[in-house]
């Protein structure tokens, strides 16, 4: 597979995990176990191949501190199971979480001085962490979980968009 054909089919991963992230914020606590699992599932796989994406799109420029970004929010990603799946008592959901919050954090700031994305789309990656951690943990702000999984679900579908527009972009103007 071609380098524009791998960022072509990450961006519309990200896309897609933008998308199924803003439905599973804003999904009723009522919806069967079973059926956020598989939401969730595919969300998590969606965000892995649009991260891979997102990497190989800006590799030149992300730095080392966006490649160890990368790195660290892959394992994250990878380390989920569900959103009750544990581990000898251990949320592996919070855990997963939580490493992929700080791996994004990383790659949103190599992100930031690689400069091939808009400037909004780093910064609400950690702004969506920031509200995230604050709406998991702290008592009666459950509200802004929801409201992070939505800053969330724009900034990286909007990513895969600015993605699959820039290899647009690039064979136009090779066609010109």
């Amino acid at each position: 597979m071609s380098s524009t054909a791998l960022i072509r089919f990450s961006g519309l991963a990200a896309i897609l995990a933008g998308l199924l992230r803003g439905i599973a914020s804003v999904l009723p606590s009522t919806i069967p176990i079973i059926d956020l699992e598989i939401l969730y599932f595919f969300t998590d796989v969606f965000i892995l191949f649009g991260l891979m994406g997102l990497y190989a799109f800006q590799h030149e420029e992300i730095g080392v501190g966006g490649f160890i970004g990368f790195l660290i929010a892959t394992v994250g990603i990878g380390s989920i199971i569900g959103p009750d799946g544990e581990i000898s008592g251990l949320s592996m959901y919070v855990v997963g979480a939580s490493i992929f919050a700080v791996g994004l954090n990383l790659f949103a700031i190599g992100t930031w001085k690689a400069s091939k994305l808009p400037r909004w789309v780093p910064a609400l990656w950690i702004l969506s962490t920031i509200i995230g951690f604050i709406g998991y943990f702290a008592k009666g702000y459950s509200m802004l979980f929801v409201i992070s999984g939505i800053i969330f679900s724009v900034s990286y579908g909007g990513a895969g968009v600015q993605m699959w527009s820039a290899v647009d972009n690039t064979r136009r103007s090779q066609n010109a």
